[in-house]
């Protein structure tokens, strides 16, 4: 009796099923990471309306918002640089008012490297002000003393001339990163939030809060040249180990082109972003929106000021 075997695939068989394989991969391959991009963004997204939430219950407690910093040392003057930044003095409208009771020094000067309640709260990582998206998010650093700090990937937005030359007013930006520099009623300081140890409110956001832009996200990133060597630039949050001109590691300009290539501390002082074609902002009514890179430079600009008068609207 003939049995009859069962063929085995050929050569060429085998080739065309890996080949198509191939293909269906190649093809979903890039969905699945647009799909994980879209909910990292939404979770940004979500972070961004929590912080201005925080930012909103925090002016309705105090009917200003928070200064950028709150330190004992004026610029060049005397006392201790240490600062309880923005991110700090929010803290019990965010839901971590515990992490906010262990801060030891409140109203007096501050240590934060003091090897014990302090440091332990900057070292604490509060999932709010990290970008899923930023490849730093899980990274730590040392400043100040204090070791094991998480980067954050936020910062107020402070002032809209920042390191752009602006064609229509009286007193043109910087074109550095001295977000510190000079007085409060320096014309740097036309952002919603203010410089150190003074405050805003929602009544001097003349320019309207639904396009006056608030907190933005910033990335981590080299300084001085893509060297390997070179010194590295960090943003943080809750506190600041020494914050004398520091101010960009935790508030910025939209003066500075969004997503800047500038290694530079001018570059530092701006706000970019992981998610591709702009980054996401928080604005001053508590809504969030995707700003995208391409977006004009005096528009930007304006964006970040409070009481300028633009008659600009974001796209």
């Amino acid at each position: 009796m003939r049995h009859n075997r069962p063929k085995a695939f050929t050569l060429v068989e085998l080739l065309v099923v890996i080949a198509i394989i191939g293909i269906l991969v190649a093809l979903l391959l890039p969905a699945v990471q647009a799909a994980r991009e879209a909910a990292r963004r939404m979770q940004c997204s979500n972070n961004l309306k929590q912080l201005g939430l925080a930012l909103h219950n925090y002016h309705d407690t105090y009917r200003a918002f928070p200064p950028a910093c709150i330190k004992e040392k004026w610029q060049d003057g005397s006392g201790s640089a240490q600062a309880l930044l923005w991110s700090g003095s929010i803290l019990p409208y965010m839901e971590q008012q515990p992490l906010f009771d262990k801060i030891v020094g409140m109203g007096w000067v501050l240590n934060w490297n003091d090897g014990g309640n302090n440091a332990l709260v900057a070292q604490t990582r509060v999932e709010a002000f990290h970008c899923p998206s930023a490849p730093e998010n899980t990274q730590t650093f040392s400043e100040g003393g204090i070791n094991n700090r998480p980067r954050a990937n936020y910062g107020v937005v402070i002032s809209g001339v920042v390191g752009i030359q602006w064609p229509y007013h009286n007193g043109s930006g910087e074109n550095n990163n001295y977000m510190d520099d000079g007085g409060v009623k320096h014309v740097r300081f036309n952002g919603p939030i203010l410089m150190q140890n003074e405050s805003s409110n929602f009544a001097a956001i003349t320019d309207g809060t639904a396009n006056t832009l608030i907190v933005g996200e910033r990335l981590y990133k080299p300084r001085g040249g893509n060297n390997p060597a070179s010194p590295k630039r960090n943003y943080l949050y809750i506190g600041a180990g020494n914050a004398q001109n520091n101010h960009s590691m935790f508030a910025g300009s939209t003066g500075i082109e969004l997503n800047s290539f500038d290694l530079s501390d001018r570059g530092w002082a701006g706000f970019h972003s992981a998610h591709p074609g702009g980054a996401q902002f928080a604005l001053a009514d508590g809504s969030a929106r995707f700003i995208t890179q391409e977006i004009d430079r005096f528009i930007y600009a304006g964006a970040g000021t409070r009481d300028r008068g633009e008659s600009t609207q974001l796209p």
